[in-house]
């Protein structure tokens, strides 16, 4: 067996490895009910809602109401909806479970809340593979600032950036790897269009060519 090429994968969440689409849009639309009157905005939009700090999203989309209370109105309608929406993206689980076999720590790198972390990752069957995860809530500085990946190599006690692969799906994601100074790659499935300027050091098609990637056999 190869000796993997990285001893430490860290992954974003929502839009890489969780396909948490559906999930945002319905408990959208039913927040726009009770607090717009109905008034939605467009499915295209509410796609480019996953990966910033959805407190953030709502402030933005509910100018004139209480953030926390709809804040909490959120975390109660997406935590029913999660298992009947949220899936896992293709091949995610059997290749995680390969590169865990390699030896390869995995680490997920998320601006979601703890307790929605947890509950994401036990939907998606997830929770015995990952071996830590960092949530917005464990950080002062979310991404893209580079707290988070820097707590995951001080938690698994890895001090050679080389030894470091993030992967995510948006333009936060690629700075919070180029500000930590680690190797990046950027998924292409899901809707939301990737900024043409990020340049990271790989692309994704599919879930199954980061085995090769960990493995080196891609170089």
């Amino acid at each position: 067996m190869l000796n993997p090429h990285y001893s430490l994968l860290l992954l974003d969440l929502d839009g890489t490895v969780a396909d948490t689409d559906r999930m945002l849009v319905e408990s959208m639309h039913i927040l726009y009910d009770k607090y717009r009157h109905g008034v939605y905005t467009p499915i295209e939009q509410i796609y480019y809602f996953s990966g910033p700090p959805i407190k953030e999203t709502i402030e933005k989309e509910f100018p004139n109401c209480d953030t926390n209370a709809i804040l909490e109105d959120f975390v109660k309608i997406s935590w029913d909806l999660y298992p009947k929406t949220v899936t896992p993206y293709p091949h995610v689980i059997e290749t995680l479970e390969r590169i865990k076999n390699k030896g390869v720590k995995i680490a997920i790198v998320t601006s979601k809340a703890h307790a929605s972390t947890e509950h994401c990752l036990k939907v998606i069957h997830l929770e015995n593979i990952v071996d830590y995860f960092i949530s917005i809530d464990d950080v002062k500085n979310p991404k893209p600032h580079a707290e988070s990946i820097i707590k995951c190599m001080e938690h698994f006690h890895i001090l050679d950036k080389k030894q470091v692969l993030y992967v995510g799906d948006n333009t936060s994601d690629y700075l919070s790897a180029k500000n930590a100074n680690v190797d990046v790659a950027l998924v292409k499935w899901g809707p939301r269009k990737i900024d043409t300027n990020n340049k990271p050091n790989y692309w994704l098609n599919n879930f199954l060519e980061l085995e090769d990637i960990i493995d080196g056999t891609n170089l």
